[in-house]
């Protein structure tokens, strides 16, 4: 790696097409003239905000390294946008938070793209481009390595992704965007996310660049020109023989991708939304699956031997207790709590339970306790349903 590093006046993702955005004052280079984006902000997603259904989680508050996260009168979470660096940890931290350019959905589609290619996957910060410095297709640049949290690595691992960090991690000492608290952060992240899926994430001492089929003629350091040559000859044949074109198509990867994605949920059966159900106030119940709680299931169903290694902590309730006054149903923020379609009595879907414990204090009759079990419990719902079924 070189020995000097950029100026920190990058804060977006980087996307899928190679622009970078920029949080502050977006503009790309199109076609040689300066187009004006809309800036990149990091939005609050209420109905993922546990404290603003009435908790005390403070988690975002205290991991953002600025100071930039305070709260509403209600609970909601703010963000103070002259102190944000747009570093991404409130991302990592809570489901609540949000990029409006590039969320987690995406980057993962992006990810399982690059493997798709047979590529392995590297990701890196913005903190270790340097002035010059063009990254390969296969590279993955965020603002911070703490952005992604440990479902999510542990989703990629479970895919058998071959993915790969390139960072040194010397520069996150006094990194002007996330500090200290971002290697704190990623590193506790992939250590969680390998002890639960059994797997390693490599890592690379530099990072990739861009290439072109003419860069070993343009610069043919390390390699004769008869070998570049042939190189470039046997690229160009594969250009109009249609094999770079079918190996690069993105159309089919998206295919592919989409396809398995609606095979794992149907498995799973899950979704989002709402239900008819004349037992509920309003006539219907609503299922809300949280990104993290989604990636944690996806991750169970693809390798199940993942479960017992990931702890959880999930609500249950003692029946004998329970008069069905269904208190701990209006609660709820996730809809894991909801009558019985069937008899209006309690009916309970663990997978959607995120251990907020807000129906804890709401139950009268002190039902409701609050467990430490491992995701082999989603699982025991998953067969549940199925033996119903």
């Amino acid at each position: 790696m070189a020995d000097a590093r950029p100026l920190a006046n990058k804060e977006g993702f980087e996307t899928d097409d190679g622009c970078e955005r920029d949080a502050e004052s977006a503009s790309v280079q199109v076609d040689g003239a300066e187009e004006r984006l809309r800036p990149q902000h990091i939005v609050v997603l209420r109905d993922f905000c546990t404290r603003a259904h009435g908790t005390d989680c403070e988690r975002c508050a205290l991991a953002c390294p600025h100071g930039a996260v305070s709260y509403t009168d209600e609970g909601v979470p703010v963000l103070d946008t002259e102190a944000c660096t747009y570093c991404g940890i409130c991302l990592g931290i809570c489901d609540a938070f949000s990029s409006t350019r590039v969320t987690m959905n995406d980057l993962h589609a992006r990810i399982r793209r690059i493997a798709l290619r047979g590529e392995d996957v590297v990701l890196t910060c913005k903190e270790n481009l340097f002035p010059g410095l063009e990254p390969a297709a296969n590279v993955v640049v965020l603002p911070c390595l703490a952005a992604l949290a440990p479902e999510f690595w542990t989703l990629v691992l479970s895919e058998n992704i071959p993915v790969k960090i390139a960072a040194d991690l010397a520069y996150c000492t006094d990194c002007p965007r996330a500090g200290d608290m971002g290697e704190l952060l990623y590193s506790h992240a992939i250590e969680t996310a390998e002890q639960w899926s059994g797997r390693s994430i490599g890592w690379i001492e530099e990072i990739p660049e861009k290439e072109s089929l003419v860069k070993d003629l343009t610069d043919p350091t390390g390699v004769d020109r008869r070998s570049a040559f042939t190189n470039i000859v046997g690229d160009v044949g594969d250009i109009a023989s249609g094999k770079r074109r079918l190996r690069n198509s993105e159309v089919l990867q998206e295919f592919y991708e989409r396809r398995e994605r609606s095979r794992a949920l149907t498995r799973l059966n899950l979704g989002n939304g709402t239900e008819f159900n004349d037992f509920a106030p309003d006539g219907r119940t609503k299922k809300t699956m949280w990104p993290k709680q989604q990636m944690t299931l996806e991750a169970i169903e693809r390798d199940p031997s993942i479960a017992g290694k990931v702890p959880v902590v999930v609500s249950q309730t003692d029946c004998s207790r329970c008069t069905n006054a269904l208190d701990c149903v209006a609660a709820c923020p996730t809809g894991a709590r909801y009558p019985n379609p069937a008899d209006g009595t309690l009916a309970y879907d663990v997978r959607y339970c995120i251990g907020c414990g807000l129906c804890v204090g709401t139950c009268a009759q002190q039902a409701v306790d609050l467990i430490e079990a491992t995701a082999e419990i989603f699982r025991e719902q998953d067969g549940n349903e199925k033996e119903q079924s």
